[in-house]
């Protein structure tokens, strides 16, 4: 018997135990982290195409990863775990029971039965149970000839969407950058013509300049409103905004060009704004395994730049010197190199030196703070270095930096605001009476951008949870004298850090 087939029968064979307002089959890939319908009594009302992703969330956990059945008698008891139940409750369903099916002790997918209140007593719950494993061995072969596919951007598609739901939003609106090629990965070539992600609850689309839309279709099977330069883009943004249905609230990107912001809020003048922070942003904010490998690899590239551009570190090079070895280093591991600054004497005071053409003299202590890009993510180091001895008074303040960096990594874990850590690094340095010359936050998250939330500071209201990655770089800055920085990239574990980099925080004596 086809899936199809078998799915349909098993839908009358339900509807004869006591009724289904609702019937669908789902089908999972662990692998890639959805959920998809393979099959919908209501097609129009509750289509196949709209996967829904396997997250931590209390439903997943419970029916997706651990098997459990779930159910529910009224809308109140189910709301909490359907992102989409306010369209359930306008199809007539206000109770539910999901099944999951299990092969080998794996869930492959789920059998889903939504209904009038009150309406899944224990008695007709044992009776779906047992409709359910007298067909087993069919309904795993079935659920098993179902492909699933997807890919990474599918499923974050698949969460964005939830979030939407979650945060009350109608349309996200991308510009090229960080946040498409998160969600996506792949951005058009941004300029001054309008070019848009527009993202629904149901379609996802783009407002293209024409003369990109034959290139950006190889990249992208989204639909594509063009627009021409000699008829620019009010029409075909209006022909999008309509096919993405009734928009009360529209999600921006916070680095969209003014104009082009202004372009879709002038076209929406009754919708409520947030920024992608609160969508795109939010899922960002913890990084997923793949992530993580990506931020790891890129910090044990970073720690050879580092041995590298000490190697170069001799009386009578230049700052812009040193720097060219770790470029060399990060280019040869096949990185691309970001920013190198090396801050020779009393330019290490100033926390965000321009590398330039400054001697390097015996005596001089030097902040290394470098980053290259490898596979879209980012590295972020900082090591201290002297030419020769280390001038009178270095070692002290290096120690209370030191102290401030191991106070920081201390109180992280998850459930801490990030305010707190901030905090920790802060009291050290102003115990030891170097607060006036802590002048920056003490961290900022690192990921597809070199800054990017979680911010570390003193004013934070984020809750740090397992998977976000940020540094920890508390600095004393002496004008005329020198500085320091011990930078730290961690990620937050269920139990406290790991940090990413390798290489020791001690000064380097070159």
């Amino acid at each position: 018997m086809q899936s199809d087939a078998l799915f349909a029968q098993l839908h009358r064979e339900a509807e004869a135990l006591g009724g289904a307002r609702l019937f669908t089959v789902s089908v999972q890939d662990p692998d890639v982290g959805l959920a998809r319908r393979a099959y919908s009594s209501d097609h129009t009302a509750y289509p196949l195409s709209v996967p829904k992703p396997i997250q931590q969330d209390a439903w997943s956990r419970r029916v997706l990863i651990e098997g459990q059945p779930f159910i529910a008698n009224t809308t109140a008891e189910f709301a909490p775990y359907f992102f989409d139940h306010a369209q359930i409750n306008a199809l007539g369903c206000h109770s539910a029971i999901n099944l999951p099916v299990l092969d080998g002790g794996q869930v492959i997918g789920t059998v889903n039965i939504l209904d009038v209140e009150n309406h899944f007593t224990p008695d007709r719950v044992t009776a779906l149970q047992d409709l359910l494993a007298a067909r087993h061995a069919a309904l795993v072969a079935a659920m098993r000839a179902v492909p699933v596919g997807g890919s990474v951007a599918e499923a974050r598609l698949a969460r964005l969407r939830v979030r939407m739901v979650e945060a009350g939003v109608d349309l996200v609106a991308l510009a090229p950058g960080a946040h498409l090629r998160w969600l996506h990965g792949f951005a058009p070539m941004p300029d001054e013509r309008s070019c848009l992600a527009l993202i629904g609850h149901r379609t996802a689309g783009w407002l293209m300049p024409a003369l990109n839309g034959e290139e950006v279709a190889a990249h992208s099977d989204w639909a594509q409103w063009r627009w021409a330069d000699d008829q620019g883009p009010a029409a075909a943004l209006a022909e999008a905004l309509a096919a993405l249905g009734d928009i009360g609230t529209v999600s921006l990107d916070e680095t969209m060009r003014a104009d082009h912001a202004l372009l879709v809020l002038d076209a929406l003048p009754a919708a409520r704004r947030v920024f992608a922070s609160e969508t795109v942003g939010h899922l960002r904010l913890c990084k997923d395994a793949a992530e993580i490998a990506a931020l790891r690899e890129n910090a044990r590239i970073a720690d050879l730049a580092q041995q590298a551009l000490r190697a170069a570190i001799r009386p009578g090079q230049t700052e812009r010197q040193v720097a060219e070895a770790a470029r060399a280093a990060f280019k040869a591991e096949g990185a691309v190199p970001e920013f190198t600054i090396i801050a020779s004497g009393p330019n290490g005071a100033f926390p965000h030196h321009h590398t330039g053409d400054r001697v390097i003299a015996e005596g001089d202590i030097l902040v290394c703070d470098i980053g290259a890009r490898k596979d879209g993510y980012y590295s972020d180091i900082t090591r201290m270095a002297a030419c020769g001895p280390a001038p009178e008074g270095y070692a002290e303040v290096h120690a209370v930096v030191e102290a401030a960096v191991q106070a920081a990594l201390a109180v992280i874990r998850p459930g801490t605001p990030a305010r707190e850590v901030d905090a920790a690094a802060r009291a050290v340095i102003v115990a030891a009476g170097y607060g006036d010359f802590f002048t920056h936050r003490t961290g900022h998250g690192v990921g597809q951008e070199i800054h990017e939330p979680p911010y570390i500071s003193g004013t934070s209201d984020v809750v740090l949870a397992p998977g976000m990655v940020f540094s920890v770089e508390p600095g004393i800055y002496l004008p005329g004298r020198f500085g320091i920085r011990l930078e730290e990239l961690v990620v937050v574990t269920e139990t406290g850090c790991e940090i990413l980099s390798s290489l020791p925080r001690d000064l380097h004596i070159a």
